[in-house]
């Protein structure tokens, strides 16, 4: 798998569960497409441009169902486009 793309080697039930409920919360289908395209076009999310503090970091399927210090939801915000390159 290339850089800046992972995988999901499992789906757990927890993952399961919060990914049914996550497709519950945002039931559009456009908006999962979005989302996606908005992280083809972020080096960011994708791992290919680290800051001090994530330097590690790529936007993993647990991050993506996952909500960030300010209680919204990462997966709203990468739809937005909050991480898109400049």
């Amino acid at each position: 798998m290339p850089p800046g793309h992972p995988r999901v080697a499992r789906l757990t039930p927890a993952r399961r569960e919060k990914a049914r409920k996550y497709l519950l919360a945002f039931p559009d289908r456009r908006f999962w497409v979005r989302a996606f395209t908005e992280i083809r076009h972020s080096q960011f999310l994708r791992g290919l441009r680290n800051g001090p503090g994530h330097q590690h970091f790529i936007a993993d399927f647990d991050w993506l169902l996952a909500r960030g210090k300010d209680g919204t939801e990462n997966v709203a915000k990468v739809a937005e486009g909050k991480y898109r390159d400049e």
